[in-house]
């Protein structure tokens, strides 16, 4: 299957940044990087974090593990995103190495090391976790979960207590407000699932969308293609509680044809799903163009 392509436009305050992504091996994943440094991310380091892939696990964990920890931390009100748009962030690394007990259980011990923009070492510390081995080798979430919890807490700790930039404070909320253009049930379908998955990335989600600081708009169009293909287009527009337009995103792929027609079911999951790390990197711009206009 093939990548849905994401444009990532941001016109924010201080400048404004376009970046488009290239083809990546996960269905519908978006990389809003591409390789351009924003000139807000320039000015000074962020105060978010980017969580490499972990070196030393199973296939199948090391992007998955990051993921999780991303989420996590998000959750622990430290921004965070695997994706690489943020240049001057915290970047977080993990080597992993796998002990035998008796039966089956493993030793996941992963020697964590925090390092800034500039490539200098922050902060560096070792998790031990007990997990089921089977389950670790096939990849289950339940002991990457395990992992996480053991991990993310002296983690966020290290960047709360040295970097007054990196502690609690109230993060802006977001929450997708409507959908239109779909076929089938495609508009609700798609909100309750970009709904879901912010949720679960650990990204603030607002109980009522309308008092949502960052709010999210969608617009589909379905168009055909030869071959019994269709091209599905999105047209992502981030607006502020105002009204005031942040940005737009646009996703496109090829999709079988009819496959939007009735029921979105999982189509809307690995649409929004992709969306993810674009929008908790525009969460983390938005943060860090806040910090230098109130002069943190």
């Amino acid at each position: 299957m093939s990548c849905f392509s994401t444009r990532l436009f941001l016109i924010l305050a201080l400048g404004i940044s376009s970046v488009s992504c290239g083809q990546l091996p996960k269905p519908f994943k978006s990389d809003p990087g591409g390789g351009a440094e924003s000139p807000l991310v320039a000015l000074q380091d962020s105060v978010g974090v980017i969580v490499a892939p972990i070196t030393g696990a199973p296939p199948g964990v090391a992007g998955p593990l990051a993921d999780i920890m991303a989420a996590e931390l998000r959750r622990a009100n430290v921004p965070a995103t695997t994706a690489s748009a943020v240049k001057n962030a915290f970047l977080l690394e993990g080597q992993a190495a796998v002990t035998q007990t008796g039966g089956d259980q493993r030793i996941v011990a992963i020697d964590w090391t925090i390092t800034n923009g500039a490539g200098d070492l922050v902060s560096q510390i070792e998790t031990r976790s007990v997990v089921p081995g089977e389950i670790w080798e096939l990849a289950k979430r339940a002991p990457m979960e395990a992992v996480s919890a053991d991990a993310v807490p002296r983690i966020t700790d290290v960047l709360q207590t040295k970097f007054e930039g990196v502690a609690q404070r109230p993060r802006p909320t977001i929450a997708v407000v409507a959908i239109e253009g779909a076929p089938g049930d495609g508009n609700e379908a798609l909100r309750q699932a970009f709904t879901a998955v912010l949720k679960n990335a650990g990204l603030p989600v607002a109980a009522d969308p309308l008092s949502a600081a960052i709010q999210i708009f969608g617009k589909v169009d379905v168009s055909d293609q030869t071959s019994g293909r269709e091209k599905l287009k999105i047209e992502w527009s981030l607006r502020e509680s105002d009204g005031s337009e942040i940005g737009t995103m646009t996703q496109s792929n090829s999709i079988e044809k009819g496959r939007a027609t009735s029921k979105w079911g999982p189509l809307a999951y690995d649409v929004t799903f992709a969306m993810v790390d674009s929008i908790a990197d525009v969460l983390l711009t938005m943060e860090r163009a806040d910090d230098i206009r109130q002069g943190r």
